[in-house]
């Protein structure tokens, strides 16, 4: 029964986080109601483009030394006081490079006045992920839980009070977020006693080379995700104006609840993905996880999808109305991301930034040349969505590709291809609202639901005892699907 403990270790560790974010995660997601009341379209164009300018610049300025933060603090081989103490050195380096930033954010006429909202949310969002990384590394779940809980009772306070009563706009939607990152890190520091961790004469050069030798491909990687997450927002502004861009901000906010749900499960997967990577029958553990994480990923699309409408209604000022039609190729869009997001564990438990840099590379590219062809045409905010799931589609195949080089395991890509048939069938449906279009989305998700449950059971199984593990000569046997 060892194998059983490895699926109740991931789902505990799971819940955890779970429990310190969900609930708190779905209030900021409320909020999107307070957004869309308070500020114009206009408005909260600028609010998502200065927040999606400051997330370009964080991985320049702390090097991408967070996820080496983690990787190196969860290696045996390495001294946690080291790898500690070296992503703050890291980041310290990054941080000269301050003097070449502030002059460009100051020659771009969006950013005039405004940079300093932007570097005030880097250098709070620097601090954090040290911090939070590093707690994951040491296995803290509880204590990460309970700081991001803490974190989004900060941006939910800070929000409500710089946008009600304060009538602080945009301004009032960055600072919440960088206040609440200044004091979960704060607080991190103080209740995982991490100041004894900090010590820079613990650093040792051979380990700084190590860390930034992994972080620093993660560096374009992460410019490049940037590019294909937020290009199409940035080329929709510029093409079709603040307006439309802010009914196109707004609609990204319901798929990316996916990505938030998701998200739990994919920083306690982390976790077991570095811990199981040279076990015996790791293969076997990989494509049963990846095999129920792909099924409730695909029913979670598609409830999005068929509920879309009924979505935007309840959480969107009438005034963002029309903002409901790009939502069902987002969250299609988003569904690849998840997929491509737990390839990429692979990518850090095997040290092999180089291949999300490549990946990611080619993405942006897709997506940046999709987003300049269907953008100005008439499909307009649409060609956007249609831009990002293309990328995210390439991303996920290539992420296949290079899998089965690092970590060879049954994928099951024909159940994979009926999922994304059948969620395309339901954009269709939806976006075409034909008479009894509701019926065939309901039968649509059912045959969502009826195709996913094996692998559900089969997880649910495992976790209460329901079946044993194959033994190590049968992993062995196992072939990759091709």
């Amino acid at each position: 029964m060892a194998e059983d403990k490895r699926y109740k270790k991931l789902v505990g560790n799971t819940a955890i986080i779970g429990l310190g974010q969900l609930g708190s995660k779905v209030l900021v997601y409320l909020l999107v109601r307070l957004y869309t009341a308070v500020m114009s379209t206009e408005e909260y164009s600028i609010a998502s483009n200065l927040t999606e300018t400051a997330t370009l610049l964080i991985p320049l300025l702390s090097l991408g030394i967070g996820e080496a933060v983690f990787r190196f603090g969860m290696d045996r081989s390495f001294n946690k006081k080291d790898v500690f103490s070296g992503g703050f050195v890291a980041a310290l380096m990054g941080a000269i490079l301050l003097a070449a930033v502030i002059p460009v954010l100051c020659a771009i006429p969006y950013m005039q006045g405004r940079e300093w909202l932007v570097l005030v949310y880097v250098f709070a969002s620097i601090l954090h992920t040290i911090c939070s990384q590093f707690l994951r590394a040491e296995g803290k779940f509880k204590l990460y839980a309970v700081q991001g809980l803490l974190n989004t009772a900060l941006v939910i306070t800070c929000n409500v009070i710089f946008l009600l009563p304060l009538k602080m706009s945009y301004v009032g939607y960055v600072l919440s977020v960088a206040v609440a990152d200044l004091f979960a890190t704060v607080f991190m520091v103080i209740a995982g006693r991490l100041w004894k961790h900090f010590d820079l004469r613990a650093v040792q050069k051979s380990t700084l080379k190590e860390m930034l030798k992994y972080s620093i491909p993660m560096i374009p990687a992460n410019i490049f995700w940037w590019i294909t997450n937020v290009s199409d927002r940035y080329m929709v502004t510029w093409f079709l104006g603040d307006a439309e861009n802010g009914l196109y901000s707004a609609s990204y906010k319901i798929p990316t609840l996916m990505m938030t749900i998701s998200g739990i499960f994919i920083n306690a997967w982390r976790n077991s993905a570095v811990d199981e990577r040279d076990s015996e029958d790791g293969a076997l553990f990989y494509e049963r996880v990846f095999s129920a994480f792909t099924a409730g990923i695909c029913l979670i699309g598609g409830c999005i999808i068929a509920f879309t409408k009924i979505i935007t209604a309840i959480m969107f000022d009438p005034s963002y109305k029309d903002a409901w039609v790009n939502i069902p190729v987002l969250s299609l869009a988003m569904v690849f991301f998840n997929l491509v997001s737990f390839l990429g564990s692979l990518y850090i438990a095997e040290k092999k930034s180089s291949y999300s840099f490549l990946t990611s590379m080619v993405g942006a590219v897709v997506n940046v040349a999709l987003n300049l062809l269907l953008i100005p045409t008439k499909l307009g905010a649409m060609g956007a969505a249609l831009a990002t799931f293309a990328s995210y589609l390439v991303v996920f195949l290539l992420r296949v590709w290079t899998a089965k080089k690092i970590k060879p395991f049954r994928m099951h890509m024909g159940r994979i291809g009926l999922n994304s048939l059948l969620l395309i069938a339901q954009v269709v449906v939806i976006l075409w609202s034909f008479p009894y279009w509701i019926l065939v989305e309901g039968v649509l998700l059912a045959a969502l639901a009826a195709l996913n449950c094996k692998p559900l059971l089969q997880m649910v199984g495992l976790l209460f005892g329901g079946r044993r593990a194959k033994p190590a000569s049968a992993v062995e046997k196992q072939k990759p699907q091709e």
